[in-house]
């Protein structure tokens, strides 16, 4: 696995604040979430040469910022292409995978790292 269960559960805290699964409780929507994340991460390794995975936790390392947002994009895409979660919408799906792929690549640019971003992504999903 890409991400380790405490990345994923943080990740699926934030996805829960802000998508909303109609009819479904949210101490549920964090399970539905928490699964979601651990078939994006699955996806993810799959998708990402190793040199990649690395970029995340290696601040000495990584991908241009002025090449990350387009990179970024060609991820979502090859990740949405990959995943179908019949229990969203498009439109939730795209928003989750967002969330989860846009902090992922910001790590990967030089200088960063997850653990940099992660207390960030759960301060905003508190509030």
């Amino acid at each position: 696995m890409l991400l380790t269960q405490d990345e994923r559960k943080k990740f699926a805290l934030l996805v829960n604040a802000v998508v909303d699964i109609p009819l479904v409780p949210e101490n549920l929507e964090q399970v539905i979430f928490e699964h979601a994340l651990a078939t994006i991460d699955v996806a993810l390794e799959e998708t990402l040469p190793p040199p990649f995975q690395e970029f995340m936790r290696d601040p000495t390392k990584g991908i241009d910022k002025d090449q990350a947002r387009e990179f970024a994009e060609r991820l979502l895409d090859a990740v949405n292409k990959r995943i179908d979660l019949p229990y969203l919408t498009e439109e939730q799906e795209a928003q989750l995978f967002r969330i989860v792929i846009s902090p992922l690549v910001k790590a990967m640019t030089d200088g960063k790292q997850l653990s940099d971003l992660l207390p960030i992504l759960q301060e905003l999903s508190k509030e």
